[in-house]
């Protein structure tokens, strides 16, 4: 499976700009004919004092309905990271997954982190997610991680356990360590498209200095080499091929598999 992860450069709570922005990186990943694009988390407001569920998209909200136009065209699929709201009207920290035929299925982060700085307090700012972002595609099942999600790694065993046979984890922070998505890929033996944003935070309190989001996109395999990886704090566009059929045979195997040596019966569950 071709993967393009989009390291596009944001502001925060600028939702028409930033869907410009995302639109058209969007449309420069797909000049290079990905089976499948991923963009950041939260693509059109970031983490920003802003009315979350204001900004909300709806299956056929402006972002969507833009990037289905796109998917449609060149039979791509897309993951996009955006505000939605639940059954009872509260913002949720999620993500759609768009084919050519329109919106997939969509997740919710399910794992909400607890911070003194309010606009990135998502304890208070979103409901979380109760369902697993286990979604296919052109036959392969993805499995949907959300930033902080992905320090769970509860949540990535599950994953694999219950079918996933690529990771997609979309980010929105300030620095990703290069080795987080070969670590991710590693432990579980399974392929990783990790993306994350670049660009400058929105206007601080005064006497805080600006945040700068410093991307580490990377596309890595099931063995946790890299196939593709972001150079430098900038625009780009993370393309490689994913070898899902050699990530399947790896799993399969009895040798050093993490899988089947797991002991749940010595884990506390609380």
């Amino acid at each position: 499976m071709r993967v393009a992860c989009v390291q596009v450069a944001l502001v925060d709570g600028e939702i028409e700009a930033n869907r410009e922005r995302v639109l058209r990186m969007t449309e420069q990943a797909l000049w290079e004919r990905p089976d499948l694009v991923v963009l950041p988390e939260l693509a059109t407001s970031c983490y920003s004092l802003v009315d979350y569920a204001r900004v909300a998209e709806p299956r056929d909200g402006p972002t969507v309905e833009a990037l289905a136009t796109l998917a449609a065209a060149t039979s791509a699929s897309i993951v996009v990271g955006l505000v939605i709201l639940d059954s009872e009207g509260r913002p949720q920290n999620a993500s759609y997954l768009i084919g050519p035929e329109g919106v997939i299925g969509s997740y919710a982060k399910t794992h909400l982190c607890v911070n003194d700085e309010p606009h990135v307090d998502e304890s208070t700012a979103f409901a979380p997610g109760q369902t697993l972002g286990l979604l296919d595609v052109a036959g392969v099942r993805l499995g949907l991680m959300i930033c902080y999600d992905g320090h769970h790694g509860e949540l990535p065993v599950t994953l694999v356990n219950q079918g996933a046979e690529i990771l997609v984890w979309l980010n929105n922070r300030m620095y990703m360590a290069p080795w987080e998505p070969a670590a991710l890929a590693l432990f579980n033996r399974i392929p990783v498209a990790a993306v994350n944003r670049v660009g400058l935070a929105g206007p601080q309190p005064e006497g805080e200095p600006s945040r700068i989001y410093r991307g580490v996109s990377a596309l890595v395999d099931h063995e946790g080499q890299p196939i593709a990886t972001a150079a430098g704090n900038k625009e780009t566009v993370v393309v490689g091929d994913i070898d899902v059929e050699a990530g399947r045979v790896r799993r399969a195997s009895h040798v050093l598999n993490t899988q089947q040596s797991r002991r749940p019966d010595l884990y506390v569950s609380s």
